[in-house]
């Protein structure tokens, strides 16, 4: 069974990141890009808890896994 997930919402991997979700890395195709996490379930557990704002995380965390992310973006 195939544990990885895929997402471009670069707000939404940015909280999979910044709560510790293991990042597998960024998959390119074209000009699309996708980031690539592993542990399918614990990620749409914490998507769900994201969307009903019942989901916290440390906001200077969150921003640097933001960041993190925007660089292998664009480097």
């Amino acid at each position: 069974m195939d544990d990885t997930i895929e997402i471009k919402d670069l707000y939404l991997a940015g909280l999979w990141y910044a709560k510790g979700m293991r990042f597998s890395g960024v998959r390119r195709e074209g000009k699309q890009c996708w980031f690539v996490f592993t542990n399918k379930s614990e990620c749409r557990m914490i998507e769900s808890r994201y969307y009903s704002q019942e989901e916290t995380v440390v906001a200077k965390t969150y921003s640097d896994a933001i960041r993190t992310l925007k660089g292998l973006l664009y480097h």
